[in-house]
């Protein structure tokens, strides 16, 4: 490692750092009998119901999605910088709840993945137990799940360069390179950095919110865009790695940016771009809905 390239090693690194968390949607899976529940991770949820999901007002400005190059570390799907002029529109400070979801599934929808229903009730299927449906935590769905429940709305779910303008933008014009401004990410701003194997309630971290008002748009679950993955323009595939990005913009793998409770730190850079397949179950990935 100490002979490698720079790039080459951060790219060693991080692609460690995402296989930690993939490691936990495979680990999800595994039947409760095979694993340990440590003492610290019990079920965060006391409340039987969801905080009520106002919208903010997120005006008119400009987003800034990828990275220059300007030598630190980034994949070849984070560059070139990208400065876009996004329209005002609103967007739900909350990520969908299980609490918003049931409501959909009460009307014909199907379970999520994480969710199980015995003798008629509905339980979440945790890392480690089965407990009653907690109201108040993030909804993880896929693409195609959280599409259909915007529909259901008479909503949309937000583009790339909404989210990055929601998460990122100020009233100044101003960008930031978190939601909550300039400091590193720490446990009072939100779940994530491999903190818990499990969500939290959506209104946990206020601390963490947007200069918009908007809460944990980094961390608790990806949030789902209805942006293709594809590339910025300047795109370059890396030469030790040509097919990290370019073998996936086939239209069939859609953008989804934040973080999880289970994403390093260092992945919750702005400029980070993660993606999956629209119908892909086993993700971290909850949503929320905008008015254009």
């Amino acid at each position: 490692m100490e002979r490698a390239p720079e790039d080459v090693a951060w790219m060693a690194l991080e692609h460690r750092q995402m296989h930690l968390e993939t490691l936990a949607y495979m680990f999800h899976n595994f039947g409760h009998e095979a694993k340990t529940q440590p003492a610290h991770e019990k079920p965060s949820s006391k409340r039987d119901t969801a905080p009520h999901n106002d919208w903010r007002e997120i005006p008119g400005g400009e987003a800034v999605l990828g990275k220059a190059r300007d030598g630190a570390f980034g994949w070849d799907n984070e560059y070139e910088e990208l400065r876009v002029m996004v329209p005002a529109f609103r967007m739900q400070r909350y990520s969908i709840t299980n609490g918003d979801y049931l409501q959909f599934v009460k009307e014909g929808a199907t379970l999520p993945h994480f969710w199980t229903e015995r003798n008629g009730a509905i339980f979440y299927r945790g890392m480690f137990e089965e407990i009653p449906l907690p109201l108040d935590w993030p909804v993880y769905v896929t693409q195609k799940q959280a599409e259909a429940y915007a529909t259901w709305l008479g909503k949309d779910l937000p583009t790339e360069e909404q989210f990055h303008r929601a998460a990122y933008g100020t009233a100044s014009g101003k960008t930031r390179p978190y939601p909550w401004g300039n400091r590193e990410p720490t446990p009072n701003r939100g779940n994530f950095d491999f903190r818990r194997w499990n969500p939290e309630a959506v209104d946990a971290t206020p601390d963490g919110d947007s200069a918009f008002g908007v809460s944990q748009l980094v961390g608790n679950g990806w949030e789902w865009t209805r942006t293709p993955f594809g590339p910025l323009p300047g795109f370059r595939p890396h030469e030790i790695y040509p097919g990290y990005s370019a073998n996936f913009f086939d239209g069939e793998h859609y953008v989804i940016k934040g973080g999880s409770s289970r994403t390093a730190a260092r992945l919750l850079r702005s400029s980070f771009r993660n993606w999956f397949r629209r119908d892909y179950a086993y993700v971290y990935a909850t949503f929320r809905c905008v008015e254009n």
